[in-house]
């Protein structure tokens, strides 16, 4: 049986079946596209003054993975036309002569590069981004003196008034005027719902967040001691004590059995992981168990979503980690010839929340990680449907009937120019606005 109207326009639209059905598909995506933006939108202008984060996308990425988009559109109308002109595939080295085949290659190329930017270089760097508030102003004001003297401070812009500023430290000069405004307003302005008032209720309040990157912290050493064995467990004593064994204790099996029975000392000074491993064996054999911490060691890390239950998670009445080397965004620290951010150290006591760029860290973050994941799902599937129409199964339909495949080709086109149209929304309004 022969399905009608897969190459003849049908009578009633004048579209084939195929090019009828993507622009139905398109209707409905335009419609859930269209109340994610217009949620971003309502979102944005009912946001309060100060709270919209702007200036935290790299325009530079944007701008190119853009241009990629850009490019694959153009690569796939080539494709198109080549198929139109009976010219599957033509030589590699001679891309004047390229078929269908080499520029779908070019599509689906470019449509990797736009994933790799996104997944393996621009959402991991806003993973180890972080902002961090204090429980108190002072502190807060503190650490900006700490971080932003007149060492970090590189520059006085258009915006410092002498005769206005000289009442105030420098750097909370520069935190306001080169870093504040940027992120929030991107104007200064000293008028009611400006980002001069707004910045000084922070100020007074120490509800301003601090930004930049964990380059090391203090973590816990912790000792595991056994406190008690329940017997109605469901587990035998030579069970229990195997497990004890097992978890490496030394010594033969009286030892087991007297720290069953009397408990004490497990574990000295081992790392989180390998606690909380032991705790969760022995707790499951019956077993009551005390953790407490011995110690703290330095580590070196850039740390993936942290948040403040993971820093200030309690271990026998202390916190995981005692503090964190933080690398302040947009300071400035010259060592051994070289610049860096100016790292200050944060005692973990006096943090009131930590948290990434990550989609909890804000409305802003919620919805662009909805939106920017969504439109990667689509760029994603859009390259499953070109591999599969670029491998033999796919190539078969061009055997059997061109037209109909050229047609296929055309109706993934338009998909694909919906993705690119998309993405050029996107971009203005995420990365410049």
């Amino acid at each position: 049986m022969e399905i009608p109207y897969t190459v003849k326009p049908r009578p009633d639209t004048g579209l084939y079946n195929g090019k009828l059905g993507i622009w139905l598909f398109l209707a409905s995506e335009v419609m859930l596209f269209g109340a994610l933006f217009s949620s971003y939108v309502l979102l944005r202008v009912g946001a309060a003054d100060g709270t919209w984060s702007m200036g935290l996308m790299d325009i530079v990425v944007g701008a190119g993975n853009t241009m990629v988009l850009i490019a694959s559109s153009m690569f796939v109308v080539l494709a198109w036309a080549q198929l139109k002109q009976g010219k599957l595939s033509g030589p590699w080295s001679s891309p004047r002569n390229w078929g269908y085949i080499q520029w779908k290659w070019a599509t689906v190329a470019c449509a990797v590069i736009f994933l790799m930017v996104k997944w393996s270089y621009e959402w991991p760097s806003k993973f180890v981004h972080y902002d961090v508030w204090f429980k108190n102003s002072a502190v807060l004001h503190n650490k900006v003196e700490e971080g932003y003297h007149h060492d970090g401070v590189a520059h006085k812009s258009e915006l410092w008034d002498e005769e206005k500023d000289k009442k105030f430290s420098l750097a909370r000069l520069y935190v306001e005027k080169e870093i504040y405004v940027e992120r929030f307003f991107k104007t200064y302005s000293e008028e009611d719902g400006g980002s001069h008032k707004a910045f000084n209720k922070a100020w007074d309040t120490g509800s301003l967040a601090l930004s930049g990157h964990i380059n090391g912290y203090e973590e816990a050493q912790i000792n595991v001691e056994v406190t008690g064995w329940k017997p109605d467990a469901g587990v035998s004593e030579s069970e229990a004590d195997k497990i004890l064994l097992g978890l490496g204790i030394s010594g033969e099996e009286g030892v087991a059995k007297r720290l069953r029975s009397q408990g004490g000392l497990l574990k000295g000074n081992v790392s989180y992981d390998v606690a909380k491993r032991a705790e969760y064996k022995l707790t499951k054999s019956g077993f009551s168990v005390a953790l407490s911490v011995a110690g703290y060691e330095p580590v070196e890390a850039h740390p993936y979503f942290w948040r403040t239950g993971r820093i200030n998670e309690d271990i026998g009445g202390k916190p995981r980690v005692k503090s964190i080397r933080f690398a302040l965004d947009a300071s400035h620290h010259e060592e051994n010839g070289e610049i860096h951010h100016k790292e200050i150290t944060i005692n973990t006591a006096d943090v009131k929340r930590l948290n990434s760029y990550e989609p909890k860290h804000s409305t802003f973050f919620g919805i662009y990680y909805t939106i920017t994941g969504l439109h990667a799902a689509h760029v994603f599937g859009g390259i499953i449907v070109m591999l599969y129409n670029l491998l033999p199964i796919g190539l078969a339909t061009w055997h059997r009937d061109r037209e109909q495949y050229t047609n296929r080709i055309e109706t993934f086109g338009l998909f694909w120019h919906f993705v690119d149209l998309v993405w050029i929304f996107l971009f203005p309004i995420l990365y410049i606005l």
